[in-house]
């Protein structure tokens, strides 16, 4: 990644595996990465340090990738950061999104991650 500054991507996945693989990805990319398992832990970690972008599953407990999306979108500490949601499910039809910078489908590429992930740092 070019820049002077290194960017963090804020994984946020309740699946540990899954979790685990993509920091793993993004790890081996040159990203910085935390993790959490649900929105709640997320926006924990986001008062320490502000990520510069977050890739969230949407189906989790305790809070869900849209919820977590809203809510920081609606923070003025953090509404600029771009928030791509990663999931096997679709939104409902009928959702409105205007939070979501990027929609990837699981199973998702490696290339295809990468690419996205590149682009929303920009």
């Amino acid at each position: 990644m070019s820049g002077s500054k290194q960017k963090t991507v804020l994984v946020v996945e309740d699946h540990p595996d899954s979790r685990d693989l993509l920091c793993e990805i993004l790890a081996h990319k040159g990203l910085s990465v935390m993790a959490a398992s649900d929105g709640v832990e997320a926006i924990a970690l986001m008062q320490s340090q502000a990520p510069s972008l977050v890739l969230t599953d949407l189906r989790m407990p305790r809070m869900d990738g849209m919820e977590l999306a809203r809510y920081i979108k609606s923070d003025e500490r953090f509404g600029h950061i771009p928030v791509a949601l990663i999931s096997a499910n679709l939104p409902a039809a009928n959702a409105r999104v205007p939070e979501i910078s990027a929609f990837l489908l699981k199973p998702c590429s490696v290339d295809h991650l990468l690419t996205t992930v590149t682009q929303l740092l920009r």
